[in-house]
């Protein structure tokens, strides 16, 4: 199974100016960065049904790559400066979900600090020691900052090389405060981001983040092809410590707004939750490996909540029911194919 090398002896001002940074990582055929932001927003109409926005900017050192439909050519040899690539969103409003809210091709444009596209809607992220700055055209406006001072909220590095040519990197923000306005309506919330440079298959996973009223952070991941699990693991941030489970299950039931039931354990604890969806995204992408093998990877996205959490000490047997942490709001991913 899969073990990640997490960077210790970088301060989180030394992470954060590495998310523009991708001078020194190799660009061979296949190799794929994307930068990522969730935003969770409040939503006062419907406090059950919290609105949310992902963000995605995007490149593959492929010739071509079709998402949802939209066949983005990569002819042009790419410039770690201006990369060749998209732009693509989607907005749950509180009641609807705008799928494809933005989905074009552009060039993305590096800076030190910044990244944006001169696309039909602009967008740009720009991020300081301070704050992230993320824009959509001109009624979007977000900004997130550093909120609880613990490692788990801190920016963190992990990378590994499978082999001398296959490996990946995630840079992550595992919550950020958030405020910033939509059409001049100011809004509140938390937020998650992370930068992923990725030069391998990309294998069907289950993912989740979850942030808590009062400060708690969930996160959980499953990876597994060919019946052989390649990561798996619950980190659970209850405002005060972290709780690792490296032994952990996920199950999906329901049609096309799903329940995933999650359960892990360590030597000295349990803990078990449901995630329950409430809207559906999804992207198909498709692409030829070699340039003639078909391949697709489904990403579906799920804004969710968290339902039945608990945590039980396997010593005592006492079981934790952890209402002090509020109402949860958060994001579940599956998806199924092999992107090559």
């Amino acid at each position: 199974m899969l073990k990640e090398k997490i960077r210790t002896d970088l301060t989180p001002i030394e992470i954060v100016r590495k998310i523009f940074d991708i001078n020194h990582e190799p660009m061979p055929r296949g190799a794929w960065w994307w930068w990522f932001w969730l935003f969770f927003l409040d939503n006062p109409d419907n406090p059950e049904k919290p609105r949310q926005l992902m963000i995605l900017w995007s490149t593959k050192n492929v010739r071509m790559i079709d998402c949802n439909g939209l066949k983005i050519k990569l002819d042009r040899p790419q410039d770690r400066r201006n990369l060749e690539g998209a732009v693509a969103a989607w907005y749950f409003d509180g009641e609807k979900m705008h799928h494809n809210f933005l989905r074009e091709q552009c060039a993305i444009n590096i800076l030190d600090n910044k990244l944006y596209t001169e696309s039909a809607v602009p967008t740009s992220c720009s991020i300081t020691d301070m704050e992230s700055t993320v824009k959509i055209g001109t009624e979007f406006e977000f900004i997130a900052e550093t909120g609880t001072k613990h490692d788990f909220a801190m920016p963190s590095y992990i990378s590994n090389t499978y082999t001398k040519n296959l490996g990946f990197s995630i840079i992550r923000l595992n919550h950020l405060n958030l405020r910033g306005r939509i059409r001049n309506e100011p809004i509140q919330g938390s937020a998650y981001s992370q930068r992923v440079f990725v030069n391998a298959p990309a294998i069907p996973w289950y993912w989740g983040i979850f942030h808590f009223e009062n400060g708690g952070i969930l996160t959980y991941y499953h990876q597994q092809v060919l019946g052989k699990t390649i990561k798996k693991n619950i980190l659970f941030f209850d405002g005060d410590k972290v709780h690792e489970f490296f032994d952990m299950t996920v199950q999906r039931s329901g049609g096309e707004i799903p329940t995933f039931t999650v359960s892990g354990e360590n030597e000295h604890e349990k803990m078990n939750f449901t995630v329950k969806s409430y809207s559906h995204s999804s992207w198909t992408f498709r692409t030829k490996a070699l340039g003639v093998i078909p391949n697709k990877l489904v990403y579906n996205e799920y804004p969710a909540i968290i339902s039945d959490l608990k945590l039980t000490n396997r010593n005592t047997g006492e079981k934790l029911i952890l209402d002090g942490l509020g109402k949860s709001v958060g994001n579940a991913e599956h998806t199924t194919g092999l992107l090559l």
